[in-house]
């Protein structure tokens, strides 16, 4: 299997090698190897659309005024970004010296990325958002310095939540006062409730796409599960009580028709949009979708952490750090950057998703209007629960056969611990 995916890699990595040159450049040359020619220049990989690419670009001149070093800004799409280094560092040759990196793309990466220990000092890593230094060390060492880190959190009507009719009808259906829900029966209890008149009390997400496995996951260590996934020695657990107990609890909010019919084939963007459109009283969806839901919704629209389960609050987190390339001719610039860049974090809250990576940063915007979804997230995070995914080069297979567990459940194909039992066997193929 392993071989496979080794083969896998290298033709992705021929067709990479031919597209390389297409991503766009958005301030300075095209030319994304010129700063080892001697030229002042740091290059940097970004996502196109980011936060990412709008902050490089706002904080670019500054940084050349303290250091006389140009950034140039080589933004391409999310999976044009791993394309790109997957050429760069099997061929070990310099284009860029700093990427932009999600978590996810980490342990792949390793092997051709600068160690920062020495850059990461104690005082530094404090304010550090929780699961942050956790999700950038692989074996001892910190291989990014977080940009910003996202949950996913209650976001949910207050106008259905407020309405004395609605609070009258929930106490004598359940037997308690209608509240923002905090546990997994409150929230299937408002998800059936509010399912009437053309609404979905909620959203459950069942496309073929990392956001399903994620959500999921986030229900799975709500119910006990830790670590996820994969344990230290690869052992896969994915099958056992926890992840079993997820599965079923999506699979009877589907089911019972308290989420859309067309689950199927709905994500976080999907569900934002249900919810703006008013087809959704409740969304369990990462923190940015916050803001444009209270602006759609004119203002009805409250934030609250994510719910618990038998283990309490729990999330699976994505967080993107910037990385330096070990084969970068300009590692001492590149560490300033990586610096200027971290004290400058409070950048990236201002940019539109109004998501960080400093504990200091989100303390400071924590009690501002528009920004409510901040302390959600810090709650979040604190949870003991809360954790990355699996730190493993094979999480794409992995999620892979993961999306297609969770929706074989949720279409009626096996029961959630048949398609999990399956699942364990696939998984175990691909790492062994």
């Amino acid at each position: 299997m392993k071989k496979r995916i080794l083969t896998l890699l290298l033709s992705a990595t021929m067709v990479a090698t031919l597209v390389a040159g297409c991503g766009k450049s958005t301030s300075g040359s095209n030319d994304g190897a010129k700063g080892s020619t001697g030229k002042k220049e740091l290059n940097i990989l970004v996502e196109s659309g980011s936060p990412g690419e709008s902050v490089a670009k706002s904080t670019a001149a500054e940084f050349e005024k303290q250091t006389g070093y140009k950034i140039v800004i080589d933004a391409v799409p999310y999976t044009g970004i791993y394309d790109k280094l997957s050429t760069e560092i099997k061929s070990k040759s310099s284009v860029h010296d700093v990427a932009t990196l999600d978590v996810l793309w980490l342990p792949a990466f390793k092997n051709g990325l600068l160690p920062l220990n020495d850059l990461a000092t104690n005082d530094i890593k404090s304010d550090f958002l929780p699961t942050l230094v956790e999700g950038g060390t692989l074996d001892s060492s910190l291989y990014g310095f977080p940009m910003w880190i996202n949950t996913k959190v209650l976001i949910y009507r207050t106008d259905l939540f407020n309405d004395t009719a609605n609070k009258s009808a929930f106490k004598s259906k359940y037997g308690y006062d209608l509240i923002v829900p905090t546990t997994w029966q409150q929230y299937k209890d408002a998800s059936e409730f509010f399912t009437k008149d053309g609404m979905y009390g909620t959203a459950v997400f069942g496309a073929a796409s990392g956001d399903t496995v994620c959500s999921w996951l986030d229900h799975v260590a709500q119910a006990g599960a830790n670590p996820l996934v994969l344990d230290k020695s690869n052992k896969v657990l994915v099958n056992q009580a926890p992840y079993v107990e997820a599965l079923q609890y999506i699979c009877d909010l589907y089911k019972k028709g308290y989420a859309p019919k067309e689950t199927l084939s709905v994500a976080s963007s999907e569900a934002e949009e249900m919810f703006k459109g008013g087809k959704l009283a409740m969304q369990l969806n990462w923190s940015h979708q916050y803001p444009d839901a209270y602006a759609a919704q004119k203002g009805k629209v409250g934030v609250a952490p994510m719910i618990g389960g038998s283990a309490g609050i729990a999330a699976t987190t994505g967080p993107w750090y910037q990385s330096i390339l070990k084969t970068s001719k300009n590692q001492d610039i590149a560490k300033k950057y990586l610096k200027f860049m971290y004290d400058n974090n409070e950048e990236y809250i201002k940019a539109p998703l109004k998501i960080a990576g400093r504990i200091s940063v989100y303390e400071k915007y924590g009690t501002q209007k528009g920004f409510e979804h901040i302390n959600a997230v810090l709650t979040t995070l604190d949870a003991k629960q809360s954790q990355n995914r699996p730190a493993t080069p094979y999480w794409t297979e992995i999620e892979g056969v993961l999306y297609g567990t969770i929706q074989n459940a949720l279409s009626g194909k096996s029961t959630p611990q048949e398609a999990l039992d399956d699942a364990k066997t696939k998984i175990e193929e691909i790492v062994k």
